[in-house]
């Protein structure tokens, strides 16, 4: 049996009302997230050039486009909301596999819903279980060691191991078999792309990688229900994903298949903040609001994150080209940001007021990387309960991340925070959602409060949708 065989049987096979209400709550949580992201990111940069694009060329009304109105071809609909997900980086988060799946999944499970007239219900069942491939296996890949002397750091596993689950999601909604699947999941690793460039470069680009995904898995899955056959052993032929993106060895089936008794969506962190480093930039926005600091009192800065590592957003701050991307992607620039304004918001990261926040600028130049922070507490022991822990998590569930203020007259002010305590799947309530979604609804200007609400509980009360359509037609607001 191939690996993709136990994945592919995974999401079809799992019955519906077999997934236990705890699973379904947390993907409406996740759903109403993303669906807030997709607002707040609608006209942000580069998504009025992608939508122009995608209708300019058109097709097949198959599924719609968010927000914007109108309807395309599944993957062009597909591509453009995922991309509208993820202009923000404020979407979801699985990190005990360490991927951005929302923002892929939820697009093609709309789309693919569309086109089968399915139901809302359907759509949950589906994006649990398309998270739940995409987790396994990225649980999975992260566990394999790799060989000697190689950098696994460089590729993007939203886009390539979280592919998997996107692809799953469209095939069980457009009712395939299991061997269709296994040929859709192989299609999409051989289309499979994304690495970290455009994160390094600080390019528009980065926002849209998910979609590529999103926009492979429903090519992937069309062309294997017409009967294209792609490849079985994605993982673990001669060119498997771990050999590949990981120089490592294919898991075991027991990896994939064994036993739970929680979905990985439950596993899912809605993120406090729209940048990438959310422990660190909850430590400066906390010390931020605890001591109202002014600029010209600082010397300066110093950050430390786990294990003294920089993770992918070192180095000085430099407006370029895309003010929004560049602060968003740069440690120096919201700590900086956090611990002067006490909050790292959407609007704080706008082109036009990252260019206008000069003091907050000025203030990064002062930020330095420290390898070793002698206050940092010692990291907590583990909870063999607990599903995140490090045992159950092959992340750094514990790790301490912190920022240290030095003062000009010498006074020394600290925080530290743990990924668990920034990160957690419980960090966020239900009610915390629903005020970030209110809070995003309002930033993006094209959403009333009154559409707001009726969204809301649109998403709360999913399962009883009989027709996906009539809850897609709800997020049109601009037509």
């Amino acid at each position: 049996m191939p690996l993709t065989e136990i994945l592919a049987d995974l999401a079809l096979n799992t019955p519906a009302d077999e997934i236990p209400d705890r699973a379904y709550d947390a993907a409406k949580k996740m759903i109403l997230d993303t669906i807030g992201t997709t607002i707040g990111g609608c006209n942000t940069g580069g998504m009025p050039e992608v939508i122009a694009q995608m209708r300019d060329w058109g097709g097949k009304p198959e599924a719609t486009l968010l927000i914007h109105g109108g309807k395309l071809p599944a993957p062009l609909a597909a591509f453009a909301n995922s991309s509208m997900a993820h202009a923000l980086d404020f979407d979801e988060v699985l990190k005990p596999s360490s991927l951005h799946i929302m923002v892929s999944v939820l697009p093609v499970a709309l789309a693919a819903a569309e086109m089968t007239d399915a139901s809302g219900k359907d759509v949950l069942a589906s994006v649990v279980l398309g998270v739940e491939v995409a987790g396994r296996l990225g649980l999975a890949f992260r566990k394999q060691k790799p060989k000697a002397s190689y950098n696994t750091g460089g590729f993007l596993p939203s886009s390539v191991v979280g592919g998997f689950g996107t692809t799953a999601t469209a095939c069980r909604l457009l009712g395939m078999t299991v061997e269709q699947t296994v040929y859709a999941m192989g299609m999409h690793y051989a289309q499979a792309s994304g690495n970290r460039q455009a994160l390094f470069d600080k390019t528009l680009t980065k926002r849209l990688q998910p979609a590529f995904a999103a926009r492979g898995a429903l090519w992937a899955a069309a062309l294997a229900k017409r009967g294209v056959t792609g490849p079985p052993n994605a993982l673990e032929g001669r060119a498997n994903l771990f050999s590949v993106y990981r120089n490592a060895e294919p898991c075991s089936a027991e990896d994939l298949a064994e036993p739970r008794d929680f979905y990985e969506i439950e596993r899912s962190s809605v993120k406090h903040y729209p940048v990438c480093g959310g422990t660190m930039t909850d430590a400066a926005v906390r010390l931020g609001r605890q001591r109202e600091f002014t600029s010209d009192e600082i010397d300066r800065i110093e950050i430390y994150m786990a294990g003294g590592r920089g993770g992918l957003t070192v180095g000085a701050f430099e407006m370029g080209p895309n003010p929004q991307v560049s602060a968003q992607f740069c440690a120096a620039y919201y700590a900086a940001l956090g611990v002067l304004r006490g909050r790292a918001t959407p609007a704080d990261f706008v082109d036009e007021q990252v260019q206008k926040d000069s003091e907050v600028a000025e203030l990064a130049e002062r930020v330095v990387l420290v390898t070793e922070m002698p206050e940092a507490p010692a990291p907590p022991p583990n909870d063999p309960d607990d599903p995140l822990s490090p045992q159950n998590w092959s992340g750094d569930a514990h790790s301490v991340h912190g920022i240290k203020v030095t003062t000009k007259d010498g006074q020394v002010f600290t925080c530290f925070r743990t990924t668990r305590e920034a990160f957690g799947p419980d960090t966020m309530t239900l009610e915390d959602v629903i005020a970030k979604f209110h809070h995003l609804a309002e930033f993006s200007g094209v959403c009333p409060k009154e559409r707001a609400n009726a969204l809301r509980q649109g998403v709360l009360d999913l399962d009883a949708v009989a027709h996906i359509s009539d809850f897609v037609n709800e997020c049109v607001l601009l037509s």
